[in-house]
């Protein structure tokens, strides 16, 4: 007895302990972040005139309109938008956004008085979105977020078509950068098109590493029509297997088979490994044939992301 009670409490303090090694590196990680992307918005992005997409974006306009801090008007803006999703999201995640808006917000208000690195445009473009983007990625890759425009989208809006989150961020990120081109001319608008590019590639390289390769999976029921197409424009291609569902919970009725044949007809499940830069290529080939196809992205091939895969899927590209 004596004996497993402390080998309980030694298990326990192990546990306490792996927790808070766990969350002080996240902490680390955020204010990283953060202050990155400060570094790219105030000694790069700003100076130059140039402005990004989100609520930081915003933030930079009304910054130049109204001559207040960017960094006082970051914190200010967004806090309200956690508030306005407190219900969806989770406590851990509610204080990592809140650290690193404030160590961005922060930092921002530091590095205000200092000039600007870079002067020439493009370069400031370059340099700018890189930071920035490396630095949201950085925040939410270790369980924040810095855009909580996007993230009350993501979270509030459960419509589809035109109003659907994908859309609506579309449409507002577009908003901003014309509004950017009739407040300091169309060639800083041109410019601010690279920076919010660059900073939305890097910020998918903060959260998924340098693995140049993506793993599809694809569930649809034009399996053999999506082979063939893939087949024609991009050469080799695995046979598509079938997708075995358990029909054991609940009801024949209510089974996930029915279910998901009832949503994708007799569906086929598809692998595919292929080069980060075919991505959108192969998703939009996809779409094409099946708009209800179910597409997730993996990151890296499936050896890397687990010993137990019986199938290796082919290389296209």
């Amino acid at each position: 007895m004596l004996r497993a009670a402390i080998n309980h409490v030694q298990f326990a303090a192990r546990g306490r302990a792996a927790m808070s090694r766990r969350w002080g590196i996240h902490v680390l990680f955020v204010i990283l972040g953060g202050i990155l992307a400060s570094v790219g918005l105030e000694l790069f992005l700003v100076p130059n005139q140039i402005v990004v997409g989100g609520m930081t974006g915003i933030t930079a306009l009304l910054s130049h309109v109204t001559e207040m801090r960017i960094g006082l008007l970051l914190f200010v803006f967004n806090v309200p938008f956690i508030f306005l999703a407190y219900r969806h999201i989770r406590m851990e995640f509610t204080l990592m956004t809140l650290l690193g808006l404030f160590i961005f917000s922060l930092s921002a208000i530091i590095l205000h008085p200092v000039p600007a690195l870079i002067e020439n445009s493009l370069s400031a473009a370059l340099c700018g979105g890189v930071c920035l983007g490396l630095g949201i990625g950085l925040v939410v890759r270790f369980g924040g977020t810095l855009d909580t425009l996007e993230m009350n989208e993501r979270y509030l809006s459960t419509s589809r078509g035109l109003g659907s989150p994908e859309n609506l961020i579309m449409i507002m990120n577009c908003m901003i950068l014309t509004a950017a081109g009739f407040i300091f001319g169309w060639k800083q608008a041109m410019y601010s098109i690279i920076a919010y590019l660059l900073a939305f590639e890097m910020i998918h390289v903060s959260i998924r590493g340098l693995f140049p390769y993506r793993t599809l999976c694809i569930v649809s029921a034009c399996g053999e029509e999506i082979e063939r197409e893939v087949q024609r424009r991009f050469g080799k291609i695995d046979e598509p297997l079938e997708l075995e569902v358990s029909n054991n919970s609940g009801p024949p009725e209510m089974g996930t088979k029915r279910l998901l044949e009832q949503t994708f007809g007799t569906p086929q499940f598809l692998i595919y490994t292929v080069h980060f830069l075919d991505v959108w290529r192969i998703k939009g080939l996809i779409r094409n044939i099946d708009p209800q196809a179910s597409i997730a992205v993996g990151v890296g091939r499936p050896s890397q992301q687990s010993h137990s895969e019986k199938r290796n899927p082919q290389k296209i590209g």
